[in-house]
Parts: structure tokens; C-alpha cells; sequence
């Protein structure tokens, strides 16, 4: 008996934990007037997932092969959020960042993604979030200043 509530506990513990995951900002958009007249808001992974989802499969240099990346493209998010300007400043946990430029977003489908071979990103894998240029489909974008914007472990879009 006391095996099985130690079993029923954990299991409770660990559904409160993931519950709580999914309640924390994964990703704050901090653009003026962007968001009901606000200036930023902070997006959980349900918020995220029930944005439109699409799927890109690419190369990419920090891994091996091609793998299947899901999320939300970037010219998407830009329309969602109505997010004006010339580029966004794509910023990771670490504090490092790049400006994306909307171009970029309009031209090819740079993807903000959450999933990587239907799993979702960790901190360990790039995650929660990791900026992905579709460079399989595109050679031409297989260099370093698109490399410097594939931001692993983005924590904020800002923009104006």
C-alpha cells in the first residue's frame, strides 16, 4: 500500500509540474502597441502551439543530417502580433541576439520552432525555442551571417 501512494504522489507531482511548465512565458514579444495596446506579452507553449504550426525539413550546422522542425513562421508571428519595421531583435536566455530582418521572414520560411523530430526542443537540444532558416531548400543561405541568426534558446522577439 504505501508503494502505491508512493507511485500516486509522484505521478501527482510530476502532471502539477507539467501543468506548471505549460503556464510559464516561453517566449515574450515585446513590440509598442503590439498586444491589446500593451507593449509586450508573454506567451505560454499553449498560447504558441495554437498559433498556425507548420513544418520545415532542413540541415542545419550544429546537427547531423536533416530533421523535421515544427513551429511558427516568422512572417506569421510579424502578422499575428502586428509587428512593423525593417527587423526584430531575436533574443536568447543568454542574452545574445540578432536582428532578423522581416525580409527574411517574407522571402523564406524562417521558422520560430518548438518541435524537432516531433519532440519538443530542451534547453539541451536548442530549445525551448530555436530560430531555423530553411537551408536545405535554400544553399544560398547556407552562411554564417544566416547561421548568427539562428537563435537557439530564444526567450523574446522585440521589435518597434
Amino acid at each position: 500500500m504505501g508503494r502505491i501512494l508512493r507511485n500516486l504522489s509522484g505521478l501527482l507531482f510530476a502532471l502539477i509540474s507539467l501543468s506548471a511548465l505549460a503556464q510559464e512565458p516561453l517566449l515574450t514579444i515585446k513590440v509598442a502597441g503590439c498586444c491589446d495596446g500593451k507593449d509586450s506579452i508573454a506567451l505560454t507553449r499553449a498560447d504558441f502551439d495554437a498559433l498556425p504550426q507548420h513544418e520545415l525539413t532542413t540541415r542545419t550546422p550544429w546537427t547531423e543530417g536533416e530533421h523535421v522542425y515544427r513551429g511558427v513562421l516568422l512572417r506569421d508571428l510579424v502578422k499575428h502580433f502586428n509587428i512593423r519595421g525593417d527587423e526584430v531583435k531575436a533574443v536568447a536566455l543568454n542574452d545574445y541576439w540578432a536582428a532578423l530582418p522581416l525580409a527574411d521572414g517574407e522571402q523564406f520560411d524562417v521558422l520560430l520552432a518548438s518541435r524537432q523530430d516531433g519532440k519538443e526542443l530542451t534547453l539541451r537540444n536548442k530549445g525551448p525555442l530555436w530560430v531555423i532558416y530553411p537551408l536545405s531548400q535554400h544553399p544560398e543561405l547556407d552562411k554564417e551571417i544566416y547561421h548568427s541568426r539562428m537563435v537557439w534558446q530564444l526567450s523574446a522577439i522585440a521589435g518597434k
